[in-house]
């Protein structure tokens, strides 16, 4: 797969868990996971960041480092623009944007997003679980059943959950679109457990205990 390239975007500020891209978890700095991952699928993979710890890390892991300009690291830049200061100036093709924040993807996940954007299926790729939920506005009313009707689960249709973890796309479709998800759109379906996104102290704790369930299987 050299054609494809990898980009993680990984900014040294964060509000609610400082450092967040960098802090410990289970004895590796978080960022280390998905890296670990990326690059057994391609070995073009690029780290996008202002901070210098970050890139020290990068530099460990052997991995390309992207010099992120300061206004690109700011709380509202998006990743929008992040991705498009990374591709200008570089002869890429096909690509995929991987969350350091996502601790619990795997290679096998990335390797099915683009074994399907390589048939052609999808102009992009999002990784996302599934749930049969039922849901309720903040009024209190039903979305998606009627109160006193409510459906068996098995019966219900699937809902899929963007969970942000990775996606997949071209740089010429990007260019067109301006967006990282475009055109058809297809899914890379992940278990709901794998699907944690880092934002609180607590989801920390509970990718700590999945790490160290794995670990134990092995």
């Amino acid at each position: 797969m050299k054609k494809f390239t990898i980009l993680i975007p990984a900014r040294g500020g964060s509000k609610r868990i400082p450092n967040k891209n960098i802090i410990n978890l289970c004895d590796k700095p978080l960022i280390h996971y998905t890296i670990e991952e990326s690059l057994k699928i391609t070995k073009n993979v690029f780290v996008s960041t202002e901070s210098d710890k970050i890139k020290a890390i990068c530099k460990k892991c052997k991995v390309s480092i992207i010099d992120r300009p300061k206004e690109l690291a700011t709380d509202t830049a998006s990743t929008n623009s992040v991705v498009y200061h990374f591709l200008k100036n570089r002869d890429i093709e096909y690509f995929a944007v991987v969350q350091p924040t996502a601790p619990l993807l795997t290679a096998p996940f990335l390797e099915k997003g683009f074994e399907s954007f390589k048939n052609n299926e999808y102009d992009s790729i999002i990784s996302v679980y599934e749930a049969k939920e039922f849901y309720w506005d903040k009024s209190g009313h039903p979305i998606n059943f009627d109160i006193g009707k409510k459906p068996r689960t098995q019966d219900m249709q699937s809902r899929y959950v963007e969970n942000g973890a990775f996606y997949i796309t071209s740089k010429k479709r990007f260019l067109e679109n301006n967006n990282i998800v475009n055109g058809r759109v297809g899914f890379v379906l992940m278990p709901k457990m794998d699907s944690i996104d880092i934002d609180e102290y607590e989801d920390l704790e509970t990718v700590s205990a999945l790490l160290t369930y794995r670990e134990k299987r092995k």
